[in-house]
């Protein structure tokens, strides 16, 4: 079947034939619809009442290839099975934080689901300096959730090995293959990167050994420890939320993969976000180190949250079934410092991947607004070398850097070390 967007017309007509969805719109003979989609994979639109534009949806067409670039890179027809399926779960897990779905039909390749019509993209929220003052307790409380009870330490093992087996996403998985783990550190066509950015700093990605290998550990990783169903695609453009609410959205990309990769790719986030403040307050006339901090603040926080909270859980289900996960009864000395160790694992794992997708987020195909809106050439190649440095010590260093305090430390002293772009 050919895949053909709808026109704002034809949505309209096919929306109003949708009972669940029908009875949230009204009766209103006329619905407006707008297109919002940033243009990278999908087609997304508000539809709304003309009468009453509080009664709304939003609609996500998912074509069967990569919108960014066209049909020459196609995607599998059951990708936005796999997207309702992980909203569906995650849902359950945390309704608080994940949108309600009203409709989905595979033939016509969409979703239908609550309009947050009160919250903004979290990037552009953080671009403009919105204090968030439940963003990290919102997100931690998100990715406990979420990771917690899709692994072995809540699924029986057939549940655990029947899940992963379900949850197969191979052209996505290879996406973030190719552009998080493989082209930025090789000369790839599809590598795009500032032209001020020195020529040197674009070779060491490829050279250099240490982040080479390390890299490579974390490609190893990612394509092989099937620990959780992982949401794939958690950076900030993935998040709405206002000052009271946050919600995750977008999770296309959710397979069975290492816990790590959502928390790390959350945490690289905020780091760019912060590394490209030195732009966007001077600009305004303000002083950057004032949301800096927060940003970094929000770095710690979000750790600390999730990591209460999972081990929270893990705690809770060991006195609940009367087992620790090792084996032998809960709450015994064995089991707490396999805990420990399996924490300190996760963030090792964590800021490697954060490096990966910073990394990818600088020379990659697929770029962050708050950077590539630096219209100074000479100071975006300056905030980019920052953000190459960060990322090289967290993939380099992940196994030393023992605490998050520590990471938020090294993300503020690269930030205060002289870069000759």
């Amino acid at each position: 079947m050919r895949f053909e967007a709808f026109s704002s017309s034809e949505l309209a007509a096919y929306l109003r034939g949708i009972p669940a969805v029908h009875a949230r719109l009204g009766d209103d003979s006329e619905l407006q619809v707008v297109e919002v989609g940033d243009g990278n994979l999908n087609y997304v639109y508000y539809v709304s009442s003309a009468r009453d534009p509080q009664r709304s949806v939003v609609v996500k067409q998912a074509p069967p290839f990569l919108r960014l670039v066209g049909e020459g890179w196609p995607l599998p027809r059951e990708r936005m099975e796999r997207e309702v399926a992980a909203l569906r779960r995650f849902g359950a897990l945390c309704p608080q934080h994940v949108p309600r779905v009203y409709h989905a039909d595979s033939e016509k390749f969409l979703i239908v689901m609550q309009r947050l019509d009160s919250h903004r993209v979290l990037r552009q929220g953080l671009i403009d300096g919105i204090v968030y003052p439940h963003l990290a307790d919102h997100v931690s409380t998100f990715l406990a959730r979420t990771l917690f009870h899709g692994s072995d330490l809540y699924l029986a093992p057939d549940a655990k090995k029947a899940a992963v087996g379900g949850d197969i996403n191979t052209e996505l998985c290879r996406i973030t293959e190719d552009l998080v783990f493989t082209f930025p550190f090789e000369d790839d066509p599809s590598n795009v990167y500032s032209p001020a950015l020195p020529a040197a700093a674009v070779e060491r990605l490829r050279t250099h050994e240490p982040l080479r290998r390390a890299v490579g550990e974390m490609k190893w990783a990612f394509m092989n420890h099937a620990e959780t169903l992982v949401h794939g695609d958690l950076h900030t453009g993935s998040i709405m939320a206002n000052e009271r609410e946050t919600y995750v959205i977008d999770p296309e990309f959710a397979f069975y993969g290492p816990m790590g990769f959502d928390t790390g790719a959350f945490i690289a986030n905020l780091l760019l976000a912060c590394y490209a403040r030195d732009w966007h307050d001077r600009v305004a006339g303000r002083d950057p180190a004032v949301y800096q901090r927060w940003l970094l603040e929000q770095v710690a926080q979000v750790w600390h949250g999730f990591a209460e909270k999972f081990a929270g859980l893990w705690r809770m289900h060991e006195r609940e079934t009367g087992r620790a996960y090792i084996g032998g009864p809960a709450d015994t000395r064995a089991a707490e410092a396999f805990r420990e160790d399996f924490m300190r694992r996760l963030l090792a794992d964590t800021l490697g991947f954060a490096g990966c997708k910073m990394i990818r987020r600088i020379v990659g195909m697929a770029k962050v607004a708050e950077i590539t809106g630096i219209k100074d050439e000479v100071v975006r190649a300056r905030v980019e070398m920052r953000c190459l440095r960060l990322a090289e010590a967290l993939l380099v260093q992940r196994r030393e850097l023992a605490s998050i305090g520590a990471v938020a430390a090294l993300a503020a002293q690269v930030l205060a070390e002289p870069v000759e772009a």
